[in-house]
């Protein structure tokens, strides 16, 4: 699989490998201090290696052709924007690249995730790390 990742650097001190699973939160502004989450049978939990993000199924985490972030394969989906790149941050955001906010976008009940604004309906958020338990 090629790793595609975008350019520029991960802002300053942020982190691209993990040792553990984590998951997030969209929020309107990052927060100081991670929240913490019980595991519940479909809570999406997340591992950070070399940039890439990968959730417990082994789908990679990437923004595909539509400027949508999502998890597939693997592979990635055929055409994906950035596979790599990925960073975890000291304010507990996630970064892609040298970018910490995106866009969430209304779709019926729930919303999408962008890293660019689609539409005048998106509002932009940050991805704030979540750290998950055992409960």
């Amino acid at each position: 699989m090629e790793i595609i990742r975008p350019q520029g650097t991960s802002p300053p001190g942020c982190i691209n490998s993990y040792p553990g699973t984590f998951g997030f939160q969209p929020a309107d502004h990052p927060t100081p201090v991670a929240e913490t989450q019980c595991i519940q049978p479909k809570t999406l939990k997340m591992y950070l290696q070399r940039g890439l993000l990968v959730d417990h199924l082994g789908r990679i985490g990437s923004i595909v052709d539509n400027r949508q972030f999502q998890f597939d394969g693997p592979p990635a989906q055929a055409g994906a924007i950035y596979t790599g790149g990925w960073s975890l941050c000291p304010d507990n955001s996630i970064a892609l690249g040298p970018q910490k906010q995106f866009y969430a976008c209304a779709s019926g009940a729930f919303e999408n995730i962008y890293d660019t604004m689609i539409a005048n309906y998106c509002r932009p958020i940050f991805l704030n790390i979540v750290l998950l338990v055992e409960c």
